[in-house]
């Protein structure tokens, strides 16, 4: 019995590091949820985004586009802005930054 592989599709370098640091910052982020003791529903209420959009970000589908976002995610965290900052910067290639 033979079985039929489908290929992978092509994938540039660019790509996979960009998703691999998006999926990082949002590991940050859920251990700062965690470690406040918040439920995604409540971490979201406080930084006022909804709770699908802060799933969104932790799994690291999404990002946060504004500095106003991560303050916000920052706050609700009680994580310092230095912090988030160099976490944002040490993570700029999920945001296609180099």
């Amino acid at each position: 019995m033979s079985m039929l592989i489908a290929p992978l599709p092509p994938t540039s370098d660019s790509e996979y590091f960009q998703g691999a640091w998006s999926r990082f910052f949002g590991k940050f982020i859920a251990s700062g949820r965690e470690k406040a003791g918040l439920s995604v529903e409540q971490a979201a209420s406080l930084a006022g985004m909804k709770a699908a959009e802060w799933s969104a970000i932790e799994a690291g589908a999404s990002l946060p586009t504004t500095r106003k976002q991560l303050q916000s995610i920052a706050d609700a965290l009680h994580i310092e802005w230095t912090t988030m900052a160099r976490i944002v910067t040490m993570c700029r290639q999920a945001w296609g930054l180099k």
